[in-house]
């Protein structure tokens, strides 16, 4: 696949469809994308099926109800999206990060070719801030995380959002931001001795790797605290959750002029890790 990612115009008056191919980067597109709401997808089995995408259109209703004063339901954007979808995924060959902008008048939805995490393990640093709005994916927000974004440099992967005067965390610019700490010793499997501390729902987008995260929780009957203190001492492990980086684990923290290492291998992050990745079929579709 050439480097160039393709653009879909879809236009809502006319019902056309119009394509090109685009030099932009995802951010790019994103940061000259105007007003609206946005989410970003990704393929997997070779660029077949899109991971999650159910999740993805009732995130994008959400969306656009809340920013836009929207009233469509998750099933109109299915059926406006697929055929959209189906045509730009015919036309390019690999794994695609798929991003929708939606807008007044017309939804763009651009094909870029999905590059995953370069390293098995990252490092994240903790900036002070909060978003405003953080249950809608607004295109205010990519604008507004911009300065922040170029905290983000080798070997650190993410920034994520504290709030030193509540020692607390929030979320990732670009992700969302769990730890995990230890509640027991002896247990089998190894991920027993552990639960996720995570921030609670609704201080945070509930991305939709997050949201499969949960339900693993659930499914295996791990325990999870809303408790987002900045108690780094205690915590065991660390990861970011997103899209391209699904379940990345961490291995320093970053705050200040301070560093605090985590096991990048712990067992509970492993085991979330892997089952993200067995699930990236099942919870897939072909549109």
């Amino acid at each position: 696949m050439s480097t160039r990612s393709l653009v879909l115009d879809y236009d809502f008056a006319s019902g056309k469809t119009a394509a090109h191919r685009s030099d932009l980067s995802a951010k790019d597109f994103m940061l000259l994308g105007g007003s609206g709401v946005y989410t970003a997808m990704r393929t997997v089995c070779g660029g077949r099926r899109v991971f999650l995408f159910d999740d993805h259109m009732q995130r994008l209703s959400n969306s656009h109800r809340q920013v836009m004063g929207g009233h469509h339901e998750p099933q109109y954007w299915r059926e406006l999206l697929s055929p959209v979808l189906r045509n730009g995924l015919s036309q390019v060959t690999g794994e695609s990060k798929i991003t929708v902008l939606v807008g007044q008048d017309r939804v763009r939805v651009q094909f870029a070719t999905l590059h995953g995490p370069t390293s098995r393990h990252c490092w994240v640093r903790l900036i002070d801030g909060h978003r405003e709005h953080p249950e809608a994916k607004d295109l205010r927000w990519v604008h507004e995380r911009e300065a922040l974004e170029r905290l983000i440099a080798p070997p650190v992967n993410e920034v994520v959002l504290v709030s030193w005067h509540d020692r607390r965390f929030y979320e990732g610019l670009s992700s969302n931001f769990f730890a995990v700490r230890r509640v027991g010793t002896g247990r089998d499997p190894a991920f027993r001795n552990f639960e996720l501390v995570s921030a609670p729902l609704d201080s945070v987008l509930l991305g939709t790797i997050m949201k499969l995260v949960l339900r693993i929780c659930e499914r295996d009957g791990i325990a999870v605290a809303y408790e987002p203190w900045l108690e780094l001492e205690q915590w065991s492990g660390a990861f970011v959750t997103s899209t391209s980086r699904l379940v990345l684990p961490v291995e320093r923290i970053v705050h200040g002029e301070h560093e605090q290492r985590v096991d990048g291998d712990n067992p509970l992050v492993d085991h979330l890790r892997q089952s993200v990745e067995l699930m990236m079929v099942e919870q897939s579709v072909e549109v």
